[in-house]
């Protein structure tokens, strides 16, 4: 019997030393990166290429561009888990977050045992949706 396939996950994040260490928890936690956007457009290309199972999008991309936009078109468009990952505290409490009902909004810094049980929530959601 074959392993599962490993749960895709796309990093929508700006800064390249926190991108880098989600690079990292996420693949040491045995989860697929499949991309790593810097803006908002970038992430919602490599959604339509890879078509993760989850996105981890931090809400102010590269350029002023919105990382609530790209969620909103990424979960429009694909059946993907959205969780958020900000240094602004406020995020949680946006309309438009909460509309998108993402399995979790995570501030920066963030430990990664919390970061892994956030992505554990996210396959749980994507395995009752299936």
């Amino acid at each position: 019997m074959s392993a599962p396939p490993k749960l895709r996950v796309l990093i929508a994040e700006d800064e390249v030393l926190v991108s880098i260490f989600l690079t990292d928890v996420i693949e040491d936690a045995g989860y697929e990166v499949v991309g790593v956007a810097r803006t908002a457009d970038e992430a919602v290309a490599l959604a339509g290429m890879h078509r993760p199972d989850i996105a981890l999008i931090d809400g102010n991309l590269k350029g002023g561009s919105s990382g609530i936009e790209a969620a909103e078109a990424i979960a429009r468009d694909h059946r993907t888990a959205i969780i958020f990952i900000s240094g602004d505290s406020f995020l949680a409490d946006a309309p438009a977050v909460k509309a998108l009902d993402p399995v979790a909004v995570v501030e920066k810094p963030c430990m990664p045992d919390e970061l892994v049980a956030v992505l554990a929530q996210a396959a749980e959601r994507r395995a009752r949706a299936a």
